[in-house]
Protein backbone atom coordinates (compact mmCIF):
# COMPACT_ATOMS: atom_id res chain seq x y z
CA UNK A 1 0.00 0.00 0.00
CA UNK A 2 2.91 2.04 0.75
CA UNK A 3 4.67 1.39 -2.57
CA UNK A 4 1.76 2.13 -4.26
CA UNK A 5 1.02 5.96 -2.83
CA UNK A 6 4.34 6.95 -3.46
CA UNK A 7 4.01 5.29 -6.81
CA UNK A 8 1.20 6.97 -7.35
CA UNK A 9 2.26 10.46 -5.78
CA UNK A 10 5.25 10.77 -7.86
CA UNK A 11 2.78 10.22 -10.89
CA UNK A 12 0.50 12.88 -9.86
CA UNK A 13 3.65 15.49 -9.22
CA UNK A 14 5.17 14.37 -13.01
CA UNK A 15 1.69 15.01 -14.43
CA UNK A 16 1.38 18.54 -12.46
CA UNK A 17 4.83 19.37 -13.45
CA UNK A 18 4.36 18.28 -17.48
CA UNK A 19 0.84 20.13 -16.79
CA UNK A 20 2.51 23.96 -15.99
CA UNK A 21 4.82 23.62 -17.98
CA UNK A 22 2.80 23.08 -21.24
CA UNK A 23 0.10 25.75 -19.83
CA UNK A 24 3.23 28.33 -19.19
CA UNK A 25 3.75 27.54 -23.24
CA UNK A 26 0.14 27.79 -24.67
CA UNK A 27 -0.13 31.08 -22.39
CA UNK A 28 3.10 32.62 -24.36
CA UNK A 29 1.69 31.71 -27.31
CA UNK A 30 -1.77 33.40 -26.76
CA UNK A 31 -0.14 36.25 -26.00
CA UNK A 32 1.46 36.36 -29.07
CA UNK A 33 -1.16 35.50 -31.11
CA UNK A 34 -3.19 38.53 -28.80
CA UNK A 35 -1.41 41.07 -31.10
CA UNK A 36 -2.87 39.56 -33.85
CA UNK A 37 -5.86 39.16 -32.70
CA UNK A 38 -5.98 42.96 -32.32
CA UNK A 39 -4.88 44.09 -35.23
CA UNK A 40 -7.23 41.53 -37.33
CA UNK A 41 -10.33 42.88 -35.38
CA UNK A 42 -9.64 46.98 -36.18
CA UNK A 43 -9.32 45.65 -40.04
CA UNK A 44 -12.72 44.38 -39.50
CA UNK A 45 -14.09 47.25 -37.58
CA UNK A 46 -12.96 49.01 -40.99
CA UNK A 47 -14.44 46.87 -43.45
CA UNK A 48 -17.85 46.80 -41.18
CA UNK A 49 -18.05 50.84 -41.42
CA UNK A 50 -17.34 50.92 -45.15
CA UNK A 51 -19.94 48.41 -45.88
CA UNK A 52 -22.35 50.90 -43.99
CA UNK A 53 -21.13 53.91 -45.78
CA UNK A 54 -21.11 51.68 -49.05
CA UNK A 55 -25.35 51.05 -48.75
CA UNK A 56 -25.02 55.13 -48.61
CA UNK A 57 -23.56 55.44 -51.65
CA UNK A 58 -26.39 56.55 -54.45
CA UNK A 59 -28.38 58.97 -51.88
CA UNK A 60 -28.54 62.01 -53.64
CA UNK A 61 -27.30 65.31 -51.15
CA UNK A 62 -27.31 68.48 -51.08
CA UNK A 63 -24.14 70.03 -49.99
CA UNK A 64 -23.26 72.43 -47.11
CA UNK A 65 -21.28 75.60 -47.52
CA UNK A 66 -17.97 75.41 -46.40
CA UNK A 67 -14.43 77.26 -46.41
CA UNK A 68 -12.79 78.08 -50.06
CA UNK A 69 -12.41 74.98 -52.23
CA UNK A 70 -8.75 74.51 -52.80
CA UNK A 71 -7.23 71.87 -54.98
CA UNK A 72 -8.22 68.18 -53.82
CA UNK A 73 -5.95 65.74 -53.31
CA UNK A 74 -6.94 62.06 -52.55
CA UNK A 75 -4.76 61.97 -49.55
CA UNK A 76 -4.53 65.55 -47.75
CA UNK A 77 -2.30 67.13 -45.02
CA UNK A 78 -4.21 66.97 -41.58
CA UNK A 79 -6.40 70.07 -41.46
CA UNK A 80 -5.90 72.16 -38.24
CA UNK A 81 -9.76 73.05 -38.37
CA UNK A 82 -12.90 73.57 -40.56
CA UNK A 83 -15.12 77.04 -40.80
CA UNK A 84 -18.86 75.73 -42.20
CA UNK A 85 -21.37 78.35 -42.50
CA UNK A 86 -24.74 76.75 -41.18
CA UNK A 87 -28.04 77.92 -39.96
CA UNK A 88 -26.18 78.18 -36.75
CA UNK A 89 -23.81 80.82 -38.24
CA UNK A 90 -19.87 80.72 -39.42
CA UNK A 91 -18.45 78.67 -37.08
CA UNK A 92 -14.85 77.60 -36.96
CA UNK A 93 -13.99 73.48 -35.68
CA UNK A 94 -10.95 72.05 -34.56
CA UNK A 95 -9.73 68.96 -36.03
CA UNK A 96 -7.15 67.13 -33.09
CA UNK A 97 -4.44 65.59 -35.58
CA UNK A 98 -5.19 62.26 -34.15
CA UNK A 99 -8.87 62.04 -35.05
CA UNK A 100 -8.14 63.03 -38.97
CA UNK A 101 -5.31 60.33 -38.61
CA UNK A 102 -7.67 57.82 -38.05
CA UNK A 103 -10.37 58.83 -40.31
CA UNK A 104 -12.14 56.18 -42.24
CA UNK A 105 -11.90 58.37 -45.69
CA UNK A 106 -9.21 61.36 -45.54
CA UNK A 107 -10.40 63.65 -48.61
CA UNK A 108 -12.29 66.61 -48.09
CA UNK A 109 -15.20 66.52 -50.60
CA UNK A 110 -15.65 62.73 -49.24
CA UNK A 111 -15.72 63.40 -45.99
CA UNK A 112 -18.16 66.29 -46.45
CA UNK A 113 -20.33 63.99 -48.02
CA UNK A 114 -20.02 61.83 -45.66
CA UNK A 115 -21.37 64.01 -42.66
CA UNK A 116 -24.63 65.05 -44.39
CA UNK A 117 -25.28 60.83 -45.71
CA UNK A 118 -24.62 60.53 -41.72
CA UNK A 119 -26.82 63.04 -40.67
CA UNK A 120 -29.30 61.94 -42.55
CA UNK A 121 -29.45 58.12 -42.74
CA UNK A 122 -27.89 57.16 -39.24
CA UNK A 123 -26.38 54.02 -38.26
CA UNK A 124 -27.61 50.96 -37.04
CA UNK A 125 -25.13 50.42 -34.44
CA UNK A 126 -26.75 47.20 -33.59
CA UNK A 127 -26.48 46.15 -37.18
CA UNK A 128 -23.23 47.56 -37.32
CA UNK A 129 -22.32 45.27 -34.31
CA UNK A 130 -23.57 42.13 -35.88
CA UNK A 131 -21.77 42.81 -39.19
CA UNK A 132 -18.43 43.10 -37.43
CA UNK A 133 -18.89 40.08 -35.16
CA UNK A 134 -19.63 38.02 -38.43
CA UNK A 135 -16.02 39.77 -40.07
CA UNK A 136 -14.64 38.49 -36.93
CA UNK A 137 -15.89 34.79 -37.11
CA UNK A 138 -14.78 34.77 -40.85
CA UNK A 139 -11.38 35.40 -39.44
CA UNK A 140 -11.68 32.82 -37.15
CA UNK A 141 -11.72 35.25 -34.16
CA UNK A 142 -14.14 34.91 -31.53
CA UNK A 143 -14.77 36.94 -29.29
CA UNK A 144 -17.71 39.04 -27.46
CA UNK A 145 -18.05 42.54 -28.89
CA UNK A 146 -20.15 46.13 -28.28
CA UNK A 147 -19.78 49.46 -30.04
CA UNK A 148 -19.53 52.65 -28.78
CA UNK A 149 -21.16 55.32 -31.23
CA UNK A 150 -20.81 59.01 -31.18
CA UNK A 151 -22.25 62.25 -32.69
CA UNK A 152 -20.52 65.78 -32.12
CA UNK A 153 -23.32 68.49 -33.39
CA UNK A 154 -23.20 71.74 -35.00
CA UNK A 155 -23.33 72.94 -31.55
CA UNK A 156 -20.27 70.35 -30.15
CA UNK A 157 -23.00 68.29 -28.12
CA UNK A 158 -21.98 64.83 -28.26
CA UNK A 159 -24.55 62.15 -28.47
CA UNK A 160 -23.33 58.29 -27.64
CA UNK A 161 -24.96 55.28 -28.53
CA UNK A 162 -24.09 51.56 -27.40
CA UNK A 163 -25.07 48.57 -29.07
CA UNK A 164 -27.20 45.40 -27.23
CA UNK A 165 -24.20 43.85 -26.25
CA UNK A 166 -22.80 46.26 -24.49
CA UNK A 167 -24.46 45.00 -20.72
CA UNK A 168 -22.84 41.67 -21.31
CA UNK A 169 -19.49 42.24 -21.76
CA UNK A 170 -18.37 45.85 -19.53
CA UNK A 171 -14.86 44.70 -19.05
CA UNK A 172 -13.77 44.49 -22.98
CA UNK A 173 -11.38 46.01 -24.03
CA UNK A 174 -10.91 48.77 -26.45
CA UNK A 175 -9.76 49.26 -29.74
CA UNK A 176 -8.80 52.73 -31.18
CA UNK A 177 -11.41 54.38 -32.57
CA UNK A 178 -12.85 55.36 -36.81
CA UNK A 179 -13.67 58.81 -37.01
CA UNK A 180 -16.15 59.58 -40.15
CA UNK A 181 -17.13 62.99 -41.53
CA UNK A 182 -15.94 65.97 -42.55
CA UNK A 183 -15.12 67.92 -38.66
CA UNK A 184 -14.57 63.87 -37.79
CA UNK A 185 -17.35 64.48 -35.81
CA UNK A 186 -18.27 60.45 -36.09
CA UNK A 187 -16.77 58.10 -33.80
CA UNK A 188 -16.94 54.45 -33.74
CA UNK A 189 -14.93 52.67 -30.86
CA UNK A 190 -15.10 48.87 -30.36
CA UNK A 191 -14.67 46.64 -27.90
CA UNK A 192 -13.59 42.89 -27.88
CA UNK A 193 -13.23 40.35 -25.10
CA UNK A 194 -11.53 37.78 -26.49
CA UNK A 195 -13.01 33.81 -26.08
CA UNK A 196 -9.33 32.64 -26.50
CA UNK A 197 -9.95 29.10 -25.12
CA UNK A 198 -12.01 28.52 -28.38
CA UNK A 199 -9.39 29.88 -30.35
CA UNK A 200 -6.54 27.75 -29.22
CA UNK A 201 -6.42 24.36 -31.72
CA UNK A 202 -8.11 20.93 -30.46
CA UNK A 203 -5.02 19.01 -30.54
CA UNK A 204 -3.19 21.66 -28.02
CA UNK A 205 -5.81 21.09 -25.57
CA UNK A 206 -5.25 17.24 -25.98
CA UNK A 207 -1.76 17.45 -25.33
CA UNK A 208 -2.93 19.70 -21.79
CA UNK A 209 -4.74 16.96 -21.11
CA UNK A 210 -2.51 13.61 -22.24
CA UNK A 211 -0.47 13.34 -18.48
CA UNK A 212 -4.05 13.12 -16.94
CA UNK A 213 -5.56 10.59 -19.63
CA UNK A 214 -2.15 8.36 -18.74
CA UNK A 215 -2.53 8.52 -15.29
CA UNK A 216 -5.88 7.80 -15.21
CA UNK A 217 -5.03 4.52 -17.40
CA UNK A 218 -2.47 3.81 -14.87
CA UNK A 219 -4.02 4.39 -11.51
CA UNK A 220 -7.07 1.56 -13.11
CA UNK A 221 -4.42 -0.52 -14.60
CA UNK A 222 -1.66 -0.27 -11.36
CA UNK A 223 -2.43 -3.96 -9.68
CA UNK A 224 -2.32 -5.81 -13.19
CA UNK A 225 0.87 -4.20 -14.45
CA UNK A 226 2.07 -4.90 -10.73
CA UNK A 227 0.97 -8.48 -10.83
CA UNK A 228 3.09 -8.70 -14.53
CA UNK A 229 6.18 -7.85 -13.07
CA UNK A 230 5.71 -9.82 -9.96
CA UNK A 231 5.12 -13.38 -12.03
CA UNK A 232 7.96 -12.75 -14.11
CA UNK A 233 10.48 -11.95 -11.30
CA UNK A 234 9.05 -15.69 -9.52
CA UNK A 235 9.61 -17.15 -12.49
CA UNK A 236 13.51 -15.97 -12.67
CA UNK A 237 13.64 -16.90 -8.70
CA UNK A 238 12.12 -19.93 -9.90
CA UNK A 239 14.73 -20.34 -11.93
CA UNK A 240 17.57 -19.62 -10.11
CA UNK A 241 16.26 -21.89 -6.97
CA UNK A 242 15.58 -24.48 -9.33
CA UNK A 243 19.59 -24.65 -10.20
CA UNK A 244 20.93 -24.20 -6.53
CA UNK A 245 18.81 -27.30 -5.97
CA UNK A 246 20.21 -29.42 -8.43
CA UNK A 247 23.26 -28.02 -6.84
CA UNK A 248 22.46 -28.62 -2.85
CA UNK A 249 20.62 -31.60 -3.92
CA UNK A 250 22.90 -33.64 -2.52
CA UNK A 251 23.08 -33.21 1.35
CA UNK A 252 20.45 -32.45 3.56
CA UNK A 253 19.94 -31.41 7.16
CA UNK A 254 17.08 -33.79 8.12
CA UNK A 255 14.33 -31.82 10.80
CA UNK A 256 16.22 -31.77 14.34
CA UNK A 257 12.74 -33.37 16.29
CA UNK A 258 11.46 -32.40 20.03
CA UNK A 259 10.50 -29.34 20.85
CA UNK A 260 11.67 -29.49 24.42
CA UNK A 261 15.46 -28.48 23.76
CA UNK A 262 16.66 -25.46 23.49
CA UNK A 263 19.73 -26.15 21.75
CA UNK A 264 20.11 -27.13 18.41
CA UNK A 265 23.05 -28.38 16.75
CA UNK A 266 23.17 -28.69 13.32
CA UNK A 267 25.33 -31.27 11.61
CA UNK A 268 28.40 -29.01 10.26
CA UNK A 269 28.62 -28.42 14.31
CA UNK A 270 26.42 -24.93 14.62
CA UNK A 271 24.87 -24.72 17.51
CA UNK A 272 21.93 -22.74 17.92
CA UNK A 273 20.45 -21.11 20.95
CA UNK A 274 16.80 -19.48 20.50
CA UNK A 275 16.60 -18.08 23.67
CA UNK A 276 20.11 -16.17 23.57
CA UNK A 277 19.32 -15.68 20.00
CA UNK A 278 23.14 -16.99 19.50
CA UNK A 279 24.64 -18.80 16.65
CA UNK A 280 28.05 -20.18 17.68
CA UNK A 281 30.45 -22.62 15.77
CA UNK A 282 33.47 -23.23 17.75
CA UNK A 283 34.91 -20.05 18.49
CA UNK A 284 33.37 -18.00 16.47
CA UNK A 285 29.40 -16.62 17.41
CA UNK A 286 26.89 -14.40 15.78
CA UNK A 287 24.05 -12.73 17.64
CA UNK A 288 20.59 -13.12 15.34
CA UNK A 289 18.03 -10.31 15.30
CA UNK A 290 14.66 -11.48 17.13
CA UNK A 291 13.10 -11.50 13.79
CA UNK A 292 15.04 -14.00 12.15
CA UNK A 293 15.36 -15.91 15.43
CA UNK A 294 11.50 -16.67 15.34
CA UNK A 295 12.10 -17.81 11.61
CA UNK A 296 14.36 -19.85 11.89
CA UNK A 297 13.02 -21.86 14.74
CA UNK A 298 10.00 -22.37 12.81
CA UNK A 299 12.21 -23.56 9.91
CA UNK A 300 13.56 -25.84 12.22
CA UNK A 301 10.19 -26.72 13.98
CA UNK A 302 8.83 -27.57 10.61
CA UNK A 303 8.70 -30.79 8.72
CA UNK A 304 11.60 -31.34 6.58
CA UNK A 305 13.07 -27.97 7.37
CA UNK A 306 10.47 -26.74 4.72
CA UNK A 307 7.94 -23.36 4.98
CA UNK A 308 5.47 -22.62 2.46
CA UNK A 309 4.86 -18.93 1.66
CA UNK A 310 1.67 -18.87 3.67
CA UNK A 311 2.85 -19.90 6.19
CA UNK A 312 5.51 -17.63 6.61
CA UNK A 313 2.78 -14.80 6.35
CA UNK A 314 0.76 -16.36 9.07
CA UNK A 315 3.59 -17.14 11.81
CA UNK A 316 5.75 -13.44 10.50
CA UNK A 317 2.40 -10.96 10.03
CA UNK A 318 -0.25 -12.68 11.34
CA UNK A 319 -1.71 -13.18 7.76
CA UNK A 320 -0.85 -9.96 6.38
CA UNK A 321 2.58 -8.87 4.79
CA UNK A 322 3.90 -8.67 1.12
CA UNK A 323 6.31 -10.15 -1.16
CA UNK A 324 8.96 -7.34 -0.51
CA UNK A 325 8.84 -7.93 3.65
CA UNK A 326 9.22 -11.89 2.63
CA UNK A 327 12.14 -11.52 0.20
CA UNK A 328 13.50 -9.67 2.55
CA UNK A 329 13.76 -11.88 5.34
CA UNK A 330 14.43 -14.53 3.71
CA UNK A 331 17.67 -12.65 2.66
CA UNK A 332 18.54 -11.45 6.04
CA UNK A 333 18.50 -15.22 7.27
CA UNK A 334 20.68 -16.17 4.16
CA UNK A 335 23.16 -13.94 5.16
CA UNK A 336 23.16 -14.55 8.84
CA UNK A 337 23.67 -18.11 8.09
CA UNK A 338 26.43 -17.10 6.09
CA UNK A 339 28.66 -15.73 8.36
CA UNK A 340 29.37 -18.42 10.42
CA UNK A 341 27.41 -21.61 8.77
CA UNK A 342 27.25 -23.67 6.01
CA UNK A 343 23.29 -23.91 6.49
CA UNK A 344 21.85 -22.24 3.62
CA UNK A 345 17.46 -21.05 2.98
CA UNK A 346 16.58 -22.34 -0.65
CA UNK A 347 13.41 -21.87 -3.27
CA UNK A 348 12.15 -24.91 -4.57
CA UNK A 349 10.36 -23.07 -7.19
CA UNK A 350 6.98 -24.35 -5.73
CA UNK A 351 6.02 -21.21 -3.47
CA UNK A 352 8.29 -23.21 -0.74
CA UNK A 353 11.73 -22.10 1.60
CA UNK A 354 13.76 -25.05 2.71
CA UNK A 355 16.61 -25.31 5.36
CA UNK A 356 19.55 -26.92 3.41
CA UNK A 357 23.36 -27.41 4.07
CA UNK A 358 25.24 -25.76 0.83
CA UNK A 359 27.38 -28.68 -0.19
CA UNK A 360 30.21 -28.71 -2.73
CA UNK A 361 29.06 -31.49 -5.75
CA UNK A 362 32.44 -32.86 -5.62
CA UNK A 363 31.47 -35.06 -3.20
CA UNK A 364 30.98 -38.53 -3.89
CA UNK A 365 27.64 -40.10 -4.15
CA UNK A 366 28.43 -42.43 -1.42
CA UNK A 367 29.50 -39.82 0.98
CA UNK A 368 26.46 -37.65 -0.20
CA UNK A 369 24.08 -40.75 0.91
CA UNK A 370 25.99 -41.13 4.07
CA UNK A 371 25.26 -37.37 5.38
CA UNK A 372 21.74 -37.63 3.43
CA UNK A 373 20.58 -40.16 6.18
CA UNK A 374 22.52 -39.15 8.91
CA UNK A 375 20.24 -38.05 12.29
CA UNK A 376 21.88 -34.60 13.49
CA UNK A 377 22.43 -34.44 17.03
CA UNK A 378 20.58 -32.28 19.53
CA UNK A 379 22.05 -30.87 22.56
CA UNK A 380 19.35 -29.83 25.46
CA UNK A 381 20.50 -26.62 27.88
CA UNK A 382 19.41 -27.03 31.78
CA UNK A 383 17.71 -30.35 31.71
CA UNK A 384 15.90 -31.72 35.11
Amino acid sequence: MRARTITLSIAILLCIVITGGYSVTLYHDVQKRLSEWKVSARETLVEALQIEVRKRSDIPVDMLTVNPAKAQTFEENAPDSVTLISKYGKKTYAIPREKFAHSLVKERKKRMLLSVLLEKYPVSVDTLNRNWDSLLLAKKIVADTYIRYSITDLQEYTTTTYSRKYRQNPQADSLTPCYMGYRCEVEAAGFVLYRWWQMIDGWQWGLLVLPWIGLCIFMFAYRRIISFFKEKFKEKEVVIHEKETIIEKEVHVTDVGAKTINIYRFEDGTNFDPVKRILRRGDKEKKVAPQITILLKLFLLSENLCLKEDEIYKEMWKGGGAPTQLSSLILRLRNTLKEISDITVIYDGNKTYQLKKAHSIEKNDDYSKEISTRQPSVTESNKA
